[in-house]
């Protein structure tokens, strides 16, 4: 029914007279875009509300995407009836690890409104099977977990050194579990690896690589480091260390705001010199694919207990967690 007609009837003993009130025109609807969840390799939830039709019918409405940001409906698109009502959006036929733009849609007579645009990025998978979220910060597409594949992307296995005599004598590539666990740690904290691991090029799965120096460096300028603190060694920037922490995991107090969406958890590390897995629950490390010297290459780390991000270098023997890049 149209809905820009006002009319008023007047009676009165000779007549019945009608008065216009004039016709209100017709506006492009208003529309909200409803938080994406859901998220797989594949497919995704979404869906909004149409909060105001504009004086005028819904015809149409849906949610649209793309990769390339300010999708339309000249897009991959859903369509989700008509009328105002809340409407929920299964998005499919998405590609596993890339960034998508999503935004719902309302359409009447006048034509096509859109909602705020929401940026997520599908989940991606290893050659043994597990999957991983992601998240776009600044302009990369990161793991939002830790590494824990046993395998290379070429299907090669990788060792899994369990005696601390023989890990710390290394200098071929290996991984393990924290304290030999697998059942309890695989799913909180991924793997931990040696950088001899990290030096195969064949770590991550195809189209990914083990972060460099210079990419967590980015990471950190994107979540407000200044260039010259992200060139610093040792603890640097403000709270970039608690942006990246998850909500949950660490210490009663501890824990960080993930707004990131890092999800950065206390994985602890395997000491070179030891072999005992160490920092359980207070910090965690990070490897990237950048070396000082034949025995020495860059890490990152975060504890708890301090709000910034640690860099420096430390001997490839060591365990370390890692997260992969999209190339």
């Amino acid at each position: 029914m149209k809905k820009n007609l006002f009319l008023f009837v007047m009676a009165t003993a000779a007549s019945t007279m009608i008065i216009f009130n004039g016709c209100k025109k017709a506006t492009l609807p208003e529309v909200l875009t409803a938080e994406v969840t859901g998220v797989t390799l594949t497919t995704a939830i979404s869906g909004g509300e149409v909060t105001n039709d504009g004086r005028d019918d819904i015809i149409e409405k849906g949610v649209c995407w793309n990769i390339a940001g300010e999708p339309t409906v000249a897009d991959s698109k859903t369509t989700n009836g008509v009328g105002t009502e809340s409407f929920v959006s299964n998005i499919s036929g998405l590609q596993k690890g890339s960034v998508y733009y999503v935004r719902a849609y309302a359409t009447n007579s006048v034509g096509t409104a859109y909602g705020e645009e929401i940026v997520f990025g599908t989940k991606m998978d290893d050659v043994d099977g597990n999957q991983y979220g992601t998240i776009k910060i600044g302009t990369q597409l990161w793991m939002a977990e830790n590494l824990k594949t046993t395998k290379y992307n070429d299907n090669s296995q990788i060792p899994n050194v369990t005696s601390n005599t023989a890990w710390i004598a290394l200098t071929t590539h290996a991984y393990c579990w924290a304290n030999n666990d697998m059942a309890t740690y695989k799913p909180l904290y991924g793997a931990l690896y040696n950088w001899y691991a990290v030096n195969s090029a064949k770590l991550c799965p195809t189209g990914w690589k083990v972060a460099s120096d210079d990419d967590f460096k980015a990471l950190e300028i994107a979540l407000g480091m200044t260039q010259a603190q992200a060139g610093a060694t040792e603890w640097r920037g403000t709270d970039q260390g608690k942006q990246m922490k998850n909500i949950t995991g660490w210490s009663t107090g501890q824990n960080g705001t993930n707004s990131s969406g890092f999800t950065a958890v206390p994985a602890g590390y395997r000491a070179y010199a030891t072999g005992i897995s160490e920092g359980i629950g207070i910090l965690t490390y990070w490897w990237t694919s950048t070396q000082q010297d034949a025995s020495i290459a860059v890490y990152r780390r975060v504890d708890g207990n301090n709000d910034k991000v640690y860099r420096s270098g430390t001997y490839k023997r060591a365990g370390k967690s890692v997260r992969c890049v999209k190339n």
